[in-house]
């Protein structure tokens, strides 16, 4: 585990296409390709992690906006999230991860 800024880095292979919250730049490789908060879910590049400058914000998976969201919407990610169409493949810029959907509007951060 390394600790910067209150964050608890932890290498982690990342499953789904995912983009850097520092640099922006794509997580990709063999093994664990970078780091994700425990608290925040934050991802990054194991060379990116250390220039981080943001504060941890903790895990916010008890908020009364998060545990409505999560049982309306089935999403068990700690975001704030308001809809939003997108017209083309996006990532999301806290965590990095795939927003995707086709018939209805995906929810932005």
């Amino acid at each position: 585990v390394h600790e910067v800024n209150g964050h608890r880095f932890v290498a982690k292979f990342f499953r789904q296409p995912t983009f850097c919250a520092f640099c922006k730049e794509f997580l990709w490789g063999f093994g664990k390709q970078g780091y994700r908060c425990a608290a925040c879910q934050t991802a990054v590049h194991k060379r990116c992690h250390s220039k981080l400058l943001g504060k941890c914000t903790g895990s916010s998976a008890q908020s009364d906006a998060t545990v409505y969201l999560r049982e309306r919407f089935k999403v068990d990610v700690p975001h704030r999230f308001r809809p939003h169409q997108f017209v083309s493949p996006t990532f999301c810029d806290h965590c990095g991860g795939l927003l995707y959907g086709f018939f209805k509007p995906e929810l932005k951060a």
